[in-house]
């Protein structure tokens, strides 16, 4: 797969995020990460890891929302990428969102982990 086919699947699975905090369904979660994938924050200097079951849970709580980003670096390296975004959830506040994902044998890419600063 040429390196633009490669981006723009990494950019559906970013996208599939997005569509996961706009429509407040969980499962589109599932879709976009592996399902082993973490999501990490730091809050008053201390280090939280979660499995990414709970974003799931969090978006079924929050229900739709509008959500907007903009993707500010994306590294490639053949089958392993990190993207960076900058998002706004109308309910939740706004974000730097950094994500690395891994290829699949299909082609299809999966987010890896979420690690996140709230703004």
């Amino acid at each position: 797969m040429n390196k633009e086919k490669k981006i723009a699947s990494i950019l559906n699975a970013i996208e599939l995020y997005a569509e996961a905090g706009r429509k407040g369904e969980g499962k589109l979660v599932g879709q976009a990460f592996i399902p082993e994938a973490t999501m990490t924050w730091v809050a008053d200097g201390k280090i939280t890891a979660v499995p990414i079951a709970a974003l799931a849970d969090a978006l079924d709580k929050t229900g739709t929302e509008e959500v907007t980003y903009e993707v500010s670096d994306i590294t490639l390296a053949q089958d392993v990428a990190f993207v960076r975004i900058e998002s706004t959830f109308s309910k939740l506040g706004s974000f730097s969102d950094m994500f690395t994902l891994a290829e699949q044998a299909d082609g299809t890419w999966k987010i890896v982990s979420k690690i996140y600063h709230a703004k």
